[in-house]
């Protein structure tokens, strides 16, 4: 025969509002009235008493802003409710009861739940839901409760799915995600990327400096530093992009060589926006994020930004070589054409670097050459198979090109004659520019309206499918038309002034350079400072060639290479710095 209840039971409440939403839909005095309800419900005993009482305004515990799948041990009040427990002899227990508004304001997760349950059990402790009227003393009830726990589970799951891909949705409509957008830019009505000039002037500078000046990424942020340009994360306060107050502790000037490297490498600056990029806090390897389809405005011309890669990935390679004591004189100069996929390798061209091997072991004599970076099978998957080249060659040929082109700098210059692109008036590229960086975007938009005809039946799964290959082939012309666009714009910069500049250089500064080129370091620095670049064209090996060492399948040759030069306002600046040959002819 079941015993007679004579005493109250006495509750304590637990009441957890997690965000600004359920503060509305559950908030704390909701929740609170409602568990009070639920007390008075109970009716009284036999005896007169109330079957349940409020155990004391001490045991109503309010968690505020807790998501419920976080640990019981990392919110405060919870913790506070079991430390009541804890705390209490065995006969002097601080309450009978918890009431909870609804299981989800417990746990949304299942082993969160259980736990909880366990821990409640164990001290003797009951437990009761006001929505799903749970009762814990019985085993019917505490089976209910483990479906109940598995279905909020299952809610958050399919919640926590359906946002993420409303997020993927939005993000390949071009919507920016996040409090703030990136430095440079700020939300336009639709949550898209719009220039923010105020500060897209200052990631101009950035590059120029960068790519144009060579200073060195901490050179630039003590420069902006000592400018007091307010830092990205100031700047979005002062500007309005992010709501709150500036929360670093060193001064808002203060940039950091990290922040200025982060800028260099962003590809948004030319348009490319990446989202899936990493979850819970971790960042994923580049190769797993997700390029969008929607184009952002580009601050940065292409050509400035491949410069800028090319720059950090020589800087990687010269930092390996100052190793030896051998100066390879074309170290971070020479590119790879061979193995270049312009599709796939946004930095830009893989470089050739320095390579010795003993001409026979222990005689201490040594045979320098240059290979590409790419030759190295435990780096790259896809290796490069042109034959490395013999660096006393190619650097006395590059020697001779900078003597004549010191020598006669037009008649040197003639294959660098500017292309075509020079004849169209930069206006007409950036309004074609514009034209193809809209007719891409919307794409995008195009797709939705096919997905919306499949959802309505107005279109078969197969029609969908082939419209879908259709847009992306027109896309993909469009988008190398782009590219196309944007290298002229970028190359629209060397002209005719070119020429005329490379005649200055000469007349000014042809008698301090011969006594340069009896100094290895000395030459070294001379031609860096007359050459961008040089890439190396590779072509299949015929019969006729003759090569060192055993033939290999796929082996390439290289037969051409084509040398670009600096701009001119660079050669001029470096050398009246470095050789004292007095004012640039173009300084003013």
């Amino acid at each position: 025969m079941k015993e007679e209840q004579t005493e109250s039971v006495r509750v304590a409440l637990y009441v957890r509002v997690s965000t600004d939403d359920q503060v509305e839909k559950y908030g704390p005095e909701l929740q609170k009235e409602a568990l009070l309800g639920l007390i008075k419900s109970k009716g009284t005993l036999a005896n007169g008493k109330p079957r349940f009482v409020l155990a004391g305004d001490e045991h109503i515990y309010f968690e505020e802003g807790i998501s419920g799948t976080m640990p019981v041990d990392e919110r405060p009040q919870f913790s506070r409710l079991k430390e009541n427990i804890l705390l209490a002899s065995e006969d002097q227990k601080p309450f009978d009861l918890v009431a909870v508004y609804k299981i989800d304001r417990f746990a949304r997760k299942l082993k969160i739940l259980l736990d909880i349950i366990d821990f409640f059990e164990f001290h003797g402790i009951k437990f009761i839901s006001a929505n799903e009227s749970i009762d814990t003393s019985t085993p019917f009830g505490k089976a209910i409760l483990g479906i109940i726990g598995v279905i909020a589970e299952l809610e958050i799951e399919t919640t926590k799915m359906r946002t993420h891909d409303g997020r993927e949705q939005a993000a390949k409509r071009g919507v920016i995600m996040g409090s703030s957008s990136v430095y440079g830019y700020d939300k336009d009505e639709e949550k898209r990327h719009k220039i923010l000039e105020v500060e897209a002037k200052i990631v101009e500078m950035i590059f120029d400096l960068f790519v144009n000046e060579k200073k060195s990424a901490f050179q630039i942020s003590k420069y902006l530093s000592e400018l007091r340009i307010p830092t990205k994360g100031a700047s979005a306060i002062i500007n309005k992009k992010r709501k709150g107050q500036i929360k670093q502790k060193s001064s808002i000037y203060f940039w950091k060589e990290g922040a200025i490297r982060e800028i260099l490498h962003d590809e948004v600056y030319i348009g490319n926006v990446y989202y899936d990029k990493g979850e819970r806090g971790k960042t994923f390897p580049k190769e797993q994020w997700k390029l969008s389809e929607f184009k952002s405005p580009a601050i940065i011309d292409r050509l400035t930004f491949e410069k800028a890669q090319s720059i950090f990935e020589s800087s990687k390679h010269e930092n390996k070589q100052t190793r030896s004591k051998h100066t390879y004189l074309l170290s971070g100069l020479l590119k790879c054409d061979a193995c270049y996929d312009d599709e796939k390798d946004i930095t830009g061209r893989i470089c050739w670097t320095g390579d010795r091997r003993e001409i026979k072991k222990g005689n201490g004599k040594f045979a320098y050459s240059y290979k590409c970076n790419r030759k190295n099978p435990a780096k790259h998957e896809h290796t490069c198979t042109t034959i490395p080249l013999p660096a006393n060659e190619i650097e006395n040929y590059i020697m001779g090109f900078c003597k004549k082109l010191i020598q006669n700098p037009l008649a040197t210059y003639k294959h660098q004659v500017r292309l075509n692109s020079t004849k169209i008036a930069i206006k007409q590229l950036k309004k074609r520019e514009e034209e193809l960086l809209n007719a891409i975007n919307g794409f995008v938009f195009q797709k939705e309206r096919i997905r919306e005809q499949h959802t309505l039946g107005l279109l078969s799964t197969e029609k969908m499918q082939e419209q879908f290959s259709d847009l992306d082939t027109r896309r993909i012309k469009l988008q190398t038309q782009f590219t196309e666009v944007q290298s002229q714009i970028s190359e629209n910069i060397l002209s005719e002034n070119y020429k005329e500049t490379l005649e200055l250089f000469s007349a000014k500064y042809k008698k301090n350079i011969p006594s340069v080129f009896e100094n290895r370091l000395a030459t070294h620095e001379l031609i860096h400072q007359l050459i961008e670049e040089i890439v190396v064209y590779s072509r299949p090996i015929e019969n006729a060639d003759i090569i060192a060492g055993k033939r290999k399948k796929d082996q390439k040759i290289p037969f051409r290479l084509h040398i670009k030069l600096k701009l001119p306002q660079d050669i001029l600046t470096d050398l009246t710095e470095r050789f004292g040959a007095g004012k640039s002819p173009l300084s003013g």
